[in-house]
């Protein structure tokens, strides 16, 4: 997580020192902390004073309600002995101001052309965007918008285009975890980024030429090699909710991938400490 967190950090730091506009994908195993690791950014660079707001973005609701449950709680026991005593609605106030339902920030961008508030934004389980089929179909039934032609990754990258200076999109990417119609997967955000914005650099992982993120797509095929590069440590890949099996997605995914020889090394590395019964 600190070696991810340190990446991103450059990331920001650059983009902000040169004036460009920057997109990076954080991928990882299922457990691996990718949630943690956008909230993490999310509070280090939630500084309005350095005009550097952050927001953490999730269309999972309950999700969202029990982090800013946890993030109130704990800074009103945190300060509760001292001079800095909160109150537990302020304390919610504070948490609701860099995590926000991604729904409300689009909504938010459609009601006006002005860039946002945010520099830095963190989208959860960004695989889950909307194909331009669904989006244009929810515009139309939900806000009434008949004629609305981008998906939602392309979408949300023109939002942080509208700032004429830098602005960095953070994506975290769980590998083939599209579950419901209309999810665009990774591809889509690389088919927003190949038509229409250039003028973004774009910071991968080194594992998205597999197959779980990909969904078979050449993701890199029109964008130029000058203006991606690769990074070993936007890759998070060890389980820290199953710490005592850490090859168990490396097995799982020698399983799905049809690699018998590799599955059944890492089985026998995996098996004392992880029982696994077929």
């Amino acid at each position: 997580l600190s070696r991810t967190a340190l990446a991103i950090t450059e990331v920001i730091e650059q983009s902000k020192k040169n004036g460009r506009k920057s997109i990076c994908f954080i991928t990882g195993v299922p457990g691996a902390g990718k949630t943690l690791a956008g909230l993490n950014i999310a509070n280090e660079r939630h500084n309005f004073e350095a005009e550097e707001h952050a927001v953490f973005l999730s269309g999972n609701k309950p999700l969202i309600e029990v982090l800013i449950e946890a993030l109130a709680r704990n800074e009103v026991e945190e300060k509760k002995d001292t001079e800095n005593r909160i109150t537990k609605s302020a304390a919610t106030t504070k948490a609701k101001a860099f995590i926000q339902n991604i729904h409300h920030f689009r909504d938010d961008s459609l009601a006006s052309n002005e860039p946002p508030n945010e520099k830095v934004v963190v989208f959860d389980e960004a695989q889950r965007a909307w194909t331009m089929k669904q989006t244009a179909s929810f515009m139309k039934q939900k806000k009434g918008i008949s004629d609305f032609g981008m998906s939602e990754p392309d979408f949300l990258i023109s939002v942080m285009d509208r700032h004429q200076d830098w602005a960095v999109i953070i994506c975290l990417i769980g590998g083939g975890q599209e579950i419901n119609k209309g999810e665009a997967g990774l591809p889509e955000w690389f088919k927003a980024l190949e038509d229409d914005y250039p003028h973004w650099n774009v910071y991968v992982s080194n594992k998205l030429t597999d197959d779980e993120y990909t969904m078979g797509s050449s993701l890199y095929s029109h964008i130029r090699e000058n203006r991606t590069a690769i990074r070993e440590d936007l890759h998070l890949g060890v389980s820290v909710r199953s710490f005592r099996a850490e090859k168990q997605s490396d097995f799982v995914k020698a399983l799905l991938d049809n690699e018998p020889e590799r599955a059944t090394s890492i089985f026998f590395e995996l098996k004392a400490n992880y029982p696994i019964k077929f």
